[in-house]
């Protein structure tokens, strides 16, 4: 007899087979998309939308020391920004409705190199000193502070010791040469904080693309895990708060400079990019600036924030905020599911001709799926084989995921 468990089980493995007269069929189960399958019971990322055009809502000009805002982020109820590059080490707390500065915050014993983003895991905020124009920097690093230190005048001051700085480099930059600003690879204007972590989306100049990478704060290695075709350069990035949906932000710069942003949702085995991608056109330059910065405030609505844009001394749009509500095309209801990270579980790590898996602590019946960086599947089995055999792999990343009916675990290792 058929019962609910097993098929609670097949429904979540994206590959076939019959159990019970029943198949789990893999494709696109988006009522929005134009490829929308009925039968698809497993997201394989393979949604195709219609152009979409949404305008975000006008909300109010920003103040002068704003006016070259690069990242906006809620945490601890809240709302905060800051400049990009080369400006004060100040980040304000605001209100974006009405554009007003409520309060100013000076970090103390550093400088803004190039700042471009910020995130939060709820008791702490990052911020991103990743700005790297023409490929050469080597003193990347995130500054990360508790908002307990954040007092409540109006004028509040972080000490250098009650800030700490987390270095880091890209595994997969070998030339810090300086390059063409049309041809950088490892400029990053975009973060978030998932799974205990950041993870940065750069700004790829050369291909016009972002890659998502995991920074390991222990060892400052920021790894590369997926590539999107962004068809644009990304600006900023923000996690909702129920953790289901990610926004990219960007621009492209064919023709008038349009301003667009990436959904993501409905993701899986620690990647992003796998699951739903749905692309937002938001206007032009005339229309929204230089948008640079946007932030969730609840799980489908929050703000985008731009910089003043000038040029032979004319202002053709001033630094504003906007109001933005993605709940008609990404509903509460997604299936985005947070896995469990296992920490570089596998051995060795790095690893050549074999890899070894641990013992896991269930007895779960289960999918383990092994990906490459551009999200390849290596490998698909229900079998949980201790020692796979690797000598034919190339080089580079890989994500090892369990898939049980009650959790994932994934893991990830290196093969040189």
């Amino acid at each position: 007899m058929c019962n609910l468990y097993h098929l609670r089980f097949f429904f979540l493995l994206s590959f076939g087979g019959s159990f019970c007269q029943s198949s789990a069929q893999s494709g696109c189960p988006d009522p929005q998309a134009l490829n929308y399958s009925s039968t698809a019971t497993t997201n394989n990322g393979s949604c195709l939308y219609p152009v979409t055009n949404y305008a975000p809502v006008v909300k109010a000009t920003l103040p002068n020391d704003l006016q070259e805002i690069s990242g906006l982020h809620f945490a601890g109820g809240r709302w905060w920004g800051h400049n990009d590059g080369g400006n004060p080490t100040v980040f304000y707390r605001l209100l974006p409705e009405t554009a007003t500065i409520a309060q100013k915050i000076s970090l103390q014993n550093t400088d803004n190199k190039d700042w471009e983003d910020l995130t939060s895991d709820g008791a702490h905020l990052y911020i991103g000193d990743f700005g790297n124009n023409y490929n050469d920097r080597q003193d990347l690093g995130i500054y990360r502070l508790p908002l307990s230190v954040v007092g409540a005048t109006a004028n509040e001051e972080v000490t250098g010791n009650e800030w700490t700085f987390l270095p880091f480099h890209y595994t997969d930059q070998t030339d810090f040469t300086t390059q063409p600003e049309a041809s950088t690879e490892f400029d990053c204007e975009a973060m978030i904080f998932l799974n205990g972590n950041p993870h940065l989306f750069s700004k790829n100049r050369k291909k016009h693309s972002t890659t998502h990478y995991l920074v390991n704060t222990a060892t400052g290695a920021a790894e590369p895990l997926e590539t999107l075709n962004t068809q644009g350069f990304i600006t900023s990035a923000s996690l909702s708060p129920d953790g289901k949906l990610v926004v990219l932000l960007g621009y492209e710069l064919s023709g008038v400079p349009k301003i667009f942003c990436w959904l993501l949702w409905d993701w899986h085995d620690g990647l992003l990019f796998n699951g739903n991608k749905r692309r937002l056109e938001l206007g032009n330059v005339f229309s929204l600036g230089q948008a640079e910065a946007i932030g969730f405030g609840t799980n489908r609505t929050g703000y985008v924030a731009n910089e003043r844009v000038t040029t032979n001394g004319i202002t053709i749009a001033a630094q504003r905020t906007y109001a933005f509500d993605f709940s008609p095309w990404v509903p509460e209801s997604v299936a985005t599911k947070t896995p469990e990270i296992l920490e570089s579980p596998v051995f060795p790590n790095p690893f050549s001709q074999t890899v070894h898996l641990p013992v896991l602590d269930d007895n779960q019946p289960g999918l383990l799926r092994v990906t490459n960086a551009q999200g390849r599947v290596m490998l698909q089995t229900t079998a949980w084989p201790r020692t796979l055999h690797t000598a034919t792999w190339p080089s580079g990343w890989y994500v090892f995921s369990w898939i049980t009916p009650v959790r994932t675990v994934v893991m990830r290792g290196l093969k040189q």
